[in-house]
């Protein structure tokens, strides 16, 4: 399987970080500026829609700038919205006419929930804006995703592997991370990771105590919604032999209970959802299933699942 699993590998490697390969629209590609600070990565059409709404958007041209350093060529929110709740009012006004419009991927699979805007993750919000418009703007987003293991009598480590629920808007019907979901705007982390485990998994609040924080994997995928900068928050639980996962909210088909060779040949399917099999591709080197001695491609691999999102903008981050 070795060299099949590296060309694999490789073959999502080059999926979830889509934004840095051949055909993306990175050259075109303008800064998305609030209060002079680079917070993500407008695609031309995108730019041409918010060029109607002046009110809101300053879109500065290549060379307009008058040498003005603090005004570089891009999309800057405007000058007048000096808050966090203007801001977020005003943009949200502009998606919500963008959505009635029907024709911009992104916007049809509306969530009615907020994610944060910021220099980086510490740092203070500068506005929220509607989740399913992230790619619009190319925003950094994070989120949560959970490994649930097992090992068995002979102890085998296994793996709980989700089956997305058919009727979801993206990626449905194919294999997932146990439990997984976005960083809303109110929650934080480990209460997000908490919450999806028990919405998604039922797990009760007793197994819950031995989630572990295990660091993040990020990368920068392009697709037919816009550019994607995302930081996944990666925890691992393990959980009891008996423990058969329920989902509550409607997201999963199915649960499938596999050992790591089984998990390990999936990953590189076109049916696991990409970023998804990223995550499980770190636990896999973690846990010291993939090694640099057993697998040429293990720096490729730690470095294509940990991409410097920040470093992106030109703007320093605080």
């Amino acid at each position: 399987m070795g060299d099949d699993f590296a060309a694999g590998v490789r073959k999502l490697a080059k999926k979830c970080n889509s934004f840095f390969h051949e055909g993306s629209s990175r050259k075109d590609c303008v800064g998305f500026f609030i209060d002079g600070a680079q917070v993500g990565f407008i695609r031309p059409a995108i730019v041409q829609k918010f060029k109607q709404y002046t009110d809101v958007f300053d879109v500065v041209d290549k060379g307009a700038s008058g040498g003005d350093a603090s005004r570089p060529a891009g999309v800057h929110l405007s000058q007048s919205l000096t808050t966090p709740n203007q801001r977020t009012e005003a943009v949200n006004g502009v998606l919500e006419k963008m959505r009635d419009q029907n024709d911009l991927v992104a916007l049809r699979g509306w969530y009615n929930e907020k994610y944060k805007v910021a220099k980086s993750f510490s740092s203070e919000d500068l506005m929220l804006v509607e989740r399913a418009a992230a790619p619009l703007f190319g925003i950094v987003t994070y989120g949560t995703h959970i490994n649930g293991y097992t090992y068995n009598d002979s102890g085998e480590l296994l793996m709980w592997i989700a089956v997305r629920e058919k009727t979801k808007a993206t990626y449905p019907g194919m294999y997932d991370n146990l439990c997984a979901g976005g960083l809303a705007a109110e929650l934080e982390v480990l209460e997000c990771a908490w919450k999806e485990c028990q919405e998604e998994a039922s797990i009760d609040d007793e197994l819950l105590e031995d989630l572990k924080s295990v660091g993040t994997v990020s990368y920068c995928l392009e697709d037919e919604r816009g550019v994607m900068p995302e930081c996944e928050f990666i925890f691992d639980l393990e959980l009891p032999q008996d423990f058969k996962p329920v989902c509550s909210d409607g997201e999963v088909d199915s649960f499938q209970l596999l050992p790591l060779s089984k998990v390990k040949e999936l990953i590189i399917q076109d049916n696991f959802k990409p970023n998804c099999a990223l995550i499980v591709l770190d636990f896999l080197i973690r846990h010291g299933f993939i090694t640099a001695d057993s697998d040429p491609e293990y720096c490729f691999m730690v470095e294509q699942i940990h991409t410097p999102l920040h470093s992106l903008f030109s703007s320093p981050t605080s």
